[in-house]
């Protein structure tokens, strides 16, 4: 897989495991958005892990086909309601 979780950015992580990380990155339906406002270029992917649970990954790209990530959070709130709409809008419903 093309995405590195840098043991740095593992250790901050709270309430969302790797594993997590692993499963929204590697689904097919996912949202990718990129981050505006920062210095730093970041892409925030929001997705489902396998058990149905909403979270954003920030992810940074370093090469072609390496990308470093960043952080990972469960989604909320506006944030949510943004991925749910997007849901009801594609031609692949979550399955889970």
């Amino acid at each position: 897989m093309p995405y590195e979780l840098p043991e740095w950015a593992e250790s901050k992580l709270r309430g969302v495991t790797p594993d997590e990380i692993d499963q929204v990155l590697s689904g097919r339906h996912k949202w990718p958005r990129p981050s505006t406002g920062a210095s730093l270029r970041v892409t925030l992917i929001a997705g489902r892990t396998e058990a149905g649970r909403p979270l954003f990954v920030a992810v940074h790209r370093v090469g072609t086909f390496h990308w470093l990530v960043l952080g990972a959070e469960e989604l909320t709130g506006a944030d949510l309601a943004a991925f749910e709409d997007w849901e009801e809008r594609t031609d692949e419903p979550f399955t889970g």
